[in-house]
């Protein structure tokens, strides 16, 4: 995570969070403008942090090209529509325009959830991210669920994702398993799952502080409220009927 001083520092992290959180919402039912004025904001917020930033976030993506993938195929030949070639409207073997679309709508969507991920993450320290978290849990203790305990487990969490990210590596380098052997990765796998049980059985307890964060300011509430009114202005310029 970044400790990089900025225009984004100045944003409370509580407010960073809950503007991701609508980000997501919108691309998860958003149209093609939302998508591109998404695509627009996360290609601006990745400029302001520079080259470092999207170097992170590249490695993650390359990472995901077979979900992605699966899930475009899952679209395109799933998906009831025109046939690519009209020549063809009787097979089965072709995808369809619609799937072709939708699944790209997807993928875009997925690739901008997380490319806004890897960014939060990057420029929210995680004392700040963790007291963020804590400060937006409150309403579960309306149903009887600790948000201390919420919060610690999300700070040991996201303590021991660059310990796995690193174990993976090795393993998977010691293993010289060849590219398609999908029984080695199965065998790395099984592996993998067993050394971070080890692992995680053999850790010693760790003590977790947790910064009560302050409210945020009353007119910080501007940034989610206009990250709302641009995608849904995006959302009437490209509109169906349209």
């Amino acid at each position: 995570m970044s400790d990089k001083t900025g225009w984004y520092s100045n944003v409370h992290p509580v407010l960073r969070i809950v503007s991701f959180i609508i980000f997501s919402l919108f691309l998860a039912l958003g149209n093609p403008g939302q998508l591109i004025a998404a695509a627009l904001a996360v290609i601006l917020l990745f400029a302001t942090t520079g080259r470092e930033s999207f170097t992170g976030a590249w490695p993650i993506l390359r990472r995901m090209r077979w979900f992605l993938l699966s899930i475009l195929v899952i679209y395109a030949w799933m998906t009831p529509g025109p046939a690519l070639l009209p020549g063809f409207a009787d097979s089965v073997w072709l995808p369809t325009t619609t799937g072709l679309i939708n699944g790209d709508e997807r993928l875009l969507a997925l690739a901008l959830i997380v490319a806004a991920v890897h960014w939060l993450l990057f420029v929210t320290p995680r004392n700040q991210l963790i007291s963020a978290l804590y400060w937006l849990a409150l309403p579960l203790q309306l149903v009887g669920v600790s948000r201390q305990r919420f919060a610690v487990r999300i700070a040991l969490i996201l303590s021991r994702v660059i310990e796995v990210q690193e174990l993976v590596g090795q393993q998977v380098k010691q293993s010289k398993v060849s590219r398609g052997d999908i029984r080695g990765y199965a065998d790395v796998s099984a592996g993998l799952v067993e050394e971070v049980i080890r692992r995680g059985e053999q850790a010693p307890c760790e003590e977790v502080e947790i910064d009560v964060a302050d409210r945020p300011a009353a007119w910080q509430w501007v940034w989610p409220l206009l990250l709302t009114a641009i995608l849904m202005l995006a959302g009437r310029i490209w509109s169906p009927v349209s």
